[in-house]
């Protein structure tokens, strides 16, 4: 389930416009760096670096890498040569086991994992639904009933077969398929972090769509920080959320859709109901890796308010808000909106 996030403010981008301008309290030769590309997971990839010109080529280097092997690992539409994808699986559904690499196995091991954790709420093996409903929202006309009927069917957690020993993946169903958008921005984001601070990278921010990851401060010693906008009135709510080591993912139902019978269709997709809900226009999770963060964005959307703050409330290190499809906003207690 492919997310689009709600539009970010965040003080430590400003404008991408202002790249590589001197900031007044930096080490000499530490300056604010900012690339943007649009090559990757449907959207907008950010680096933001305060570094040397130099080293920021290096670590811009490795985020473009990151971003690429990323990218190329989790895409449903395309194959690329001496590499077994997502979409290798689901073009082998139903068929042999497949070899694939450590990261794309660890992958989907993790995927389960999150299945579990979110009571099947943010599902991998939800394809042959959500691509229904992909096709429905590009064409703006709802799916047909018996055909997602049809399509349930073959969404059980249990067509993902994956031997850890052989390190081979098989879907065992072959009317099933794998969807990882609702992990794909979380994971990439997890990767790139690892691989910067291995690199030496001190103080960055990364922003994939939306999904917000940051390390260590500012040169001037403060936090990354950032804001949530209310995509009802396009303003910033009053709370601020220190982004450090951090990841902020949000689900908002408000870019990607179509209106019909007074009412919405987006792309985040109940696996319960096999249709969208529209109880909030986005949810926000605050937590320490972007891969949860991510599921449980997507998780929390699709749940009542009650369900959905128990179960946040349940998780350590885990902030959320929603905000309402009237136009309130709740959060957890850990952030504190005036």
């Amino acid at each position: 389930m492919k997310k689009t996030s709600v539009s970010i403010r965040i003080l430590a981008l400003l404008l991408s416009l202002f790249a590589c301008v001197p900031l007044v309290s930096c080490s000499p030769g530490q300056k604010k760096h900012t690339e943007t590309y649009f090559d990757y997971f449907d959207t907008f990839c950010t680096l933001t670096v305060y570094s040397s010109k130099k080293d920021f080529e290096k670590y811009n280097g490795i985020f473009i890498s990151e971003l690429e092997t990323c990218h190329k690992m989790l895409d449903v539409y395309n194959t690329y040569e001496g590499m077994t994808n997502l979409c290798s699986l689901n073009d082998n559904a139903g068929k042999e086991a497949l070899a694939v690499s450590d990261e794309l196995f660890a992958f989907l091991e993790k995927s389960v994992l999150l299945y579990e954790l979110t009571d099947g709420y943010t599902s991998i093996t939800m394809g042959a639904v959500t691509s229904l409903w992909k096709n429905a929202i590009e064409d703006k006309t709802l799916p047909d009933e018996n055909d997602l009927a049809d399509a349930a069917k073959h969404t059980t957690l249990s067509v993902l077969s994956l031997d850890a020993n052989a390190k081979t993946v098989r879907i065992t169903d072959a009317a099933a398929s794998l969807d990882a958008g609702a992990l794909a921005k979380g994971y990439a984001g997890d990767r790139i972090r690892t691989a910067l601070i291995e690199a030496g990278c001190e103080s960055f921010l990364i922003n994939l769509g939306g999904n917000l990851t940051a390390h260590g401060e500012k040169p001037d010693g403060s936090a990354f920080v950032g804001a949530i906008d209310d995509p009802l009135t396009q303003s910033p709510l009053n709370a601020s959320l220190h982004l450090s080591d951090m990841t902020l993912s949000t689900s908002g139902s408000y870019h990607r859709g179509f209106e019909e019978g007074g009412r919405r269709y987006h792309h985040i997709i109940d696996p319960y109901t096999h249709a969208p809900q529209n109880i909030y226009v986005s949810v926000s999770v605050l937590c320490s890796d972007g891969i949860t963060a991510d599921a449980l964005s997507t998780a929390l959307f699709s749940m009542s308010y009650d369900r959905a703050r128990s179960f946040a409330d349940e998780l350590a290190n885990t902030e959320a808000v929603w905000i309402f499809a009237d136009g309130s906003v709740k959060s957890t207690s850990g952030i504190t909106l005036n």
